[in-house]
């Protein structure tokens, strides 16, 4: 058994111990990242190593499809994502938050070709720059894992509390496509969960914008009810004015030791369940659909928000680099 094989199954039994420990974790993502990366690793690694037999040379054949075919892939990638953000940019208009996804496509087709300037040259200075920007690439993706896989998390009909984020009014007053997603799945779980169990409470939560004429939570509370939800099954908390707020003031309403689940939008629900654990409020999430032209954008917009909740160490890290460019470079 060579060593990468051996560190894949170790990280595959991490994983899969993480993810009943704390579904909450972007070291979930990390995890089953780093022990598919070493499967291919060790795969490579056995047809390299020894005598090589024709078998061999058919295995190594497969490992260049295969990365002829994710080259071509991420150049697709980075080619849908530019034309996404140019249909984003028509529907939302130019505001700085829609371009996240176009720097970031920017940023892998830099990555790409770095990595072959790097292997001809060798310079201290590329490796660095290669290291920095691939270790991002993979949390990037360690977090699109996590991301997915807390997707098809599905909680019990058995909630005291169903939790629907907010998000920003049409024309101050009217439910938005995104949080009118929201309310349809949390309306759903509402009702199935009145088939087998007492129905749960419904608190909105979401407070007023600048531009909004009534707070979120009255819009929200005024759509659930039209949709035959009673109102005395609805509580509203209309001060928050963040992701953080909402957790944070919602918490303060639920009595201890009740059951409660989240609804937000599928690309959201990650970074919100994250925000949960670290006001240890044991809420799990659920999502609802969202526009797929929106989605990349989105993606990367919250991968960029759980950086800065972890702000400190990536500073570190950037000034680290920032001293191994300016030692490279002047030396």
């Amino acid at each position: 058994m060579n060593i990468f094989l051996l560190l894949g199954i170790v990280c595959g039994l991490v994983f899969l111990l993480s993810m009943q420990i704390e579904k909450r974790s972007i070291f979930n993502g990390m995890f089953l990242t780093l022990s598919l990366l070493l499967f291919l690793g060790s795969g490579l690694a056995v047809v390299t190593t020894g005598p090589v037999s024709r078998y061999d040379h058919l295995i190594l054949i497969l490992y260049f499809l295969f990365a002829l075919m994710l080259l071509l892939f991420l150049l697709f990638v980075i080619g849908y994502v530019i034309r996404n953000t140019w249909k984003l940019i028509r529907k939302e208009g130019r505001k700085r938050n829609n371009f996240f996804s176009l720097l970031a496509s920017l940023g892998m087709f830099s990555f790409l070709l770095l990595i072959p300037t790097t292997f001809l040259t060798i310079e201290p200075l590329a490796i660095t720059i290669t290291i920095y920007i691939g270790f991002y690439g993979f949390l990037f993706l360690s977090f699109l894992v996590s991301s997915i896989l807390y997707r098809y998390n599905r909680p019990y009909y058995n909630q005291h509390y169903i939790v629907i984020l907010g998000a920003g009014l049409l024309r101050g007053k009217k439910v938005s496509p995104i949080l009118a997603s929201r309310l349809e799945r949390g309306i759903y779980f509402y009702t199935m969960q009145k088939k087998v169990a007492p129905p749960p409470r419904i608190i909105v939560t979401g407070g007023r914008g600048e531009d909004e004429i009534i707070s979120e939570a009255e819009a929200m509370k005024a759509y659930l009810v039209h949709r035959h939800i009673p109102p005395q099954s609805i509580i509203i908390e209309d001060r928050a004015r963040n992701t953080y707020e909402n957790f944070l003031y919602t918490k303060k309403i639920i009595p201890d030791h009740q059951k409660v689940v989240f609804v937000t939008n599928h690309f959201h629900v990650f970074r919100s369940s994250l925000i949960a654990k670290q006001l240890s409020m044991a809420a799990e999430g659920i999502g609802s659909p969202t526009a797929w032209y929106f989605q990349p954008n989105a993606y990367t917009r919250e991968f960029i928000a759980v950086l800065a909740m972890n702000k400190k160490p990536h500073l570190l890290l950037f000034s680290c680099f920032l001293l191994l460019l300016a030692y490279f470079y002047f030396s």
